[in-house]
């Protein structure tokens, strides 16, 4: 039986006795049905993950009870930043959750010139903290306990005024290069993916980011949709030079 995970961003001890938010205790107590004493596993995002029991505090509360932490490898060996068009609906939200369970070390949205959402600057923090909730959960189901920053959603021509000599990848259909042409050095140093939105990057903008230091692939003949592009990527990423 597959023991439930809990994101708890604290200092985790064996001994300690912590208790779940609302959301949490709703979650263990309404939708999973955990019994009292129940073995659920924690995590505090940066690398400890800790054994406990679930106790119920009230109908609607509980905490638990540590007995004791580890630090488990299950952190990719490369360092990949995903730099993702921001696109409408749940296609934004699938290649988050994908991206975080192949293993990216962070996420920085863009608005790109094809980019139909629009964000005003007061709704922006609450989008981001909702994409940080799914990339929690995406952490809670695939066994890492470092969770990626999702950082603040910025324009593409804000990230290269900021982002000086970036190395990486930037898929483009009209690209020559494939993957197996890359050099293996690139695994070395943090791999930024810079993926468009629906409709892709502008021409303007591929040739920016490959001035900028990124080098232009193409990943076969066919169109992929831009939910579909970080997992393939990553994928094969982590199948030349990861732990695949």
């Amino acid at each position: 039986m597959r023991i439930p995970r809990f994101y708890l961003p604290a200092q985790l001890t064996a001994g300690q006795t912590l208790p779940l938010d609302k959301d949490q205790s709703h979650y263990a107590l309404t939708v999973l049905r955990l019994k009292h004493d129940r073995p659920v596993e924690l995590f505090d995002g940066k690398g400890t993950c800790a054994q406990a029991r679930l106790m119920h505090t009230s109908r609607r509360s509980a905490e638990v009870g540590i007995e004791s932490t580890a630090t488990p490898v299950t952190e990719s060996p490369l360092e990949t930043v995903l730099l993702q068009g921001i696109s409408k609906g749940d296609r934004m939200d699938y290649s988050l959750q994908k991206a975080v369970e192949l293993g990216i070390t962070r996420i920085q949205p863009l608005f790109t010139e094809r980019c139909d959402v629009k964000l005003s600057d007061d709704k922006l923090a609450k989008k981001q903290g909702q994409w940080q909730d799914i990339v929690i959960h995406a952490c809670e189901q695939s066994n890492r306990n470092v969770v990626p920053e999702v950082a603040l959603p910025q324009t593409y021509q804000a990230w290269l005024n900021t982002t000086p000599s970036p190395t990486g990848l930037v898929l483009s259909p009209t690209a020559t290069q494939r993957l197996q042409s890359l050099d293996p050095g690139l695994a070395k140093q943090p791999i930024h993916l810079l993926i468009g939105p629906e409709g892709g990057l502008s021409d303007s903008e591929i040739e920016q980011a490959m001035a900028a230091g990124l080098t232009a692939i193409q990943l076969g003949p066919r169109i992929l949709r831009t939910e579909t592009a970080a997992p393939v990527i990553l994928a094969a990423l982590q199948t030349l030079w990861g732990d695949f």
